[in-house]
């Protein structure tokens, strides 16, 4: 009886798809928060009233989420947000690779058919979303449903990430000005340049970023000892917005970017990207993007132990519940839909972490010596590395198909790399593609990390707390302070509750897909199913 049960539903599931069920909604709108661990949900919930507490109260919340790859950085975890695939897909590997036929590194965002256009002073660079080898989930809404798109952020790999390779405004910042590309607009937007004119960031210099609640209502120390602040301020809150002198300068926009005030910029932009275009109130579903970076600085200066930390949280719960406000008037309450997840996590700072257990920095000059100094044992004197940036380890042209030719000479390079304090183990690239599904768990991640022609001849991985990271806290492991995230749904389409089945970001892309009834090119997310009664 049970099995007939479930042949029959299967069959109502074939007969009755989902997104033929339920009109699309008109908007929507993906947010996603830079370094959001999955814990500070339980960690600061209790302060939260607003926005993130609506998401909580309303929304789907899958407690178990986690990206199933390596690398968890910014660009990579966009992406995968973005298009429902995997790096092993989509093409990008990190933030930078090594460009192997240019002999440089590659910044994610690099396109060189790209141009910036400037909402100021000029600005040479050429940056867009030549590098990603997947349409987005906004791609392909732009073409089966005449969506239109905005993509908005503070870092240029997040905005171009998020709107893919069209969008009708996509905004970030460059150094000191507000910028796009070429590839989304040929001169400056209308209503983005109203509302920069109307609202300049230069009007925030000298403003002091405070504790939004008192001192005794933050849970750890407000000085963060091995903190790395910004020149000019302390290791604790207050800050000042200030640079080094008493006009706007690269140093006061880095400072502003890691604070609140940067979130909140974004959300009033936002909205008025709502107002301009009309999104959400035409005949089609739109797409409204906003990446917000303002704890990911926080977090790397101060560490996901700070008050910076939890502040910025405070102030984004306030900030998205005066965003969901305005959507309910403009657009209407039941005709938009939410997502927010994360791109990636953080570590603790390796110094207070090592009072307890092994933790420490890895020195990326370390490895490389010891990979010199090896390899010239083994082929006599030169110089055979050529970078070694995140896990991804590259030599010089031809090097590497040498030591391929001598395996007992290829062992002795990669256990001297190994032997580096901090390394957990070093893996052979060529060899990687092929642990997809039968390695170990870390086989499995660098597996999914892994582009031909982009990813490295060696994959370096760290032990567990170890990092080679410059800042106070870093990312970019499979480990799970790294690869922890969010994810909260939240419209009519979604059916409110906890849900404790693995999941991963890439599954938001088909999930939103279903919704709105599209399709995407590839997935290697699944339908996020269990939340889908309201379809």
């Amino acid at each position: 009886m049970r099995r007939t049960a479930l042949t029959v539903a299967c069959l109502l599931f074939v007969t009755f798809p989902l997104g033929a069920q339920s009109d699309p909604p008109r908007l929507i709108v993906l947010v996603v928060v830079d370094q959001m661990r999955a814990d500070y949900i339980g960690r600061f919930q209790h302060q939260w009233t607003s926005g993130l507490q609506r998401l909580l109260d309303d929304g789907a919340w899958f407690r178990q989420a986690a990206y199933p790859y390596f690398q968890t950085n910014t660009c990579v975890g966009h992406a995968t947000i973005s298009t429902g695939s995997l790096p092993e897909a989509h093409g990008i590997i990190g933030n930078n690779w090594y460009d192997r036929d240019e002999g440089r590194l590659r910044a994610c965002a690099d396109d060189a058919n790209s141009l910036l256009v400037s909402y100021g002073d000029p600005v040479e660079a050429a940056l867009g979303p030549g590098s990603l080898m997947m349409p987005t989930l906004s791609d392909e809404l732009r073409t089966q449903a005449a969506a239109r798109v905005v993509s908005l952020s503070m870092k240029p790999r997040v905005a171009v990430m998020l709107a893919g390779q069209r969008a009708d405004a996509a905004l970030w910042r460059q150094d000191t000005a507000w910028v796009t590309s070429t590839a989304y607009a040929r001169e400056p937007v209308a209503f983005v340049e109203r509302f920069l004119s109307a609202n300049p960031v230069d009007d925030d210099l000298g403003k002091v970023w405070a504790r939004t609640l008192p001192e005794d209502a933050y849970l750890f120390a407000g000085a963060v000892e091995a903190s790395r602040p910004f020149e000019g301020w302390t290791a604790g809150l207050p800050h000042a917005l200030v640079g080094r002198g008493d006009t706007p300068d690269l140093l006061f926009y880095q400072k502003w970017m890691a604070s609140p005030w940067s979130n909140d910029y974004l959300g009033r932009l936002a909205t008025e990207a709502v107002v301009a275009l009309d999104l959400g109130q035409r005949q089609a579903t739109d797409y409204l993007a906003l990446g917000l970076s303002a704890l990911d600085w926080a977090g790397h200066r101060f560490g996901p132990r700070s008050h910076e930390v939890q502040d910025v949280l405070i102030q984004l719960d306030r900030m998205l519940g005066r965003l969901f406000a305005d959507l309910d008037t403009i657009v209407g309450s039941e005709r938009y839909l939410v997502a927010l997840t994360a791109d990636h996590g953080v570590m603790p700072i390796p110094e207070h972490r090592s009072r307890l257990a092994d933790a420490g920095r890895l020195s990326a000059q370390q490895i490389v010596n010891a990979a010199e100094t090896a390899v010239r044992a083994e082929l006599g004197p030169g110089q055979y590395v050529a970078r070694f940036e995140e896990q991804d380890f590259y030599f010089e042209p031809g090097i590497y198909a040498r030591l391929l030719a001598q395996p007992d000479a290829l062992k002795r390079v990669t256990d001297a790399i190994q032997a580096v304090e901090g390394v957990a183990k070093v893996y052979r690239g060529d060899t990687i593609p092929g642990r997809r599904d039968t390695g170990d768990m870390v086989e499995r991640a660098l597996a999914r990390n892994y582009y031909l022609g982009r990813s490295g001849d060696l994959l370096v991985v760290p032990r567990p707390y170890w990092t080679t990271s410059t800042n106070a806290a870093g990312h970019g492991t499979s480990y799970g302070y790294d690869n922890r995230v969010p994810i909260l749904m939240m419209g009519k389409w979604i059916v409110a509750g906890h849900y404790l089945a693995k999941v991963t970001p890439a599954d938001i892309a088909p999930t939103l897909a279903e919704i709105a009834g599209i399709t995407l090119a590839r997935t290697d997310g699944r339908i996020l199913i269990e939340a889908l009664g309201g379809l």
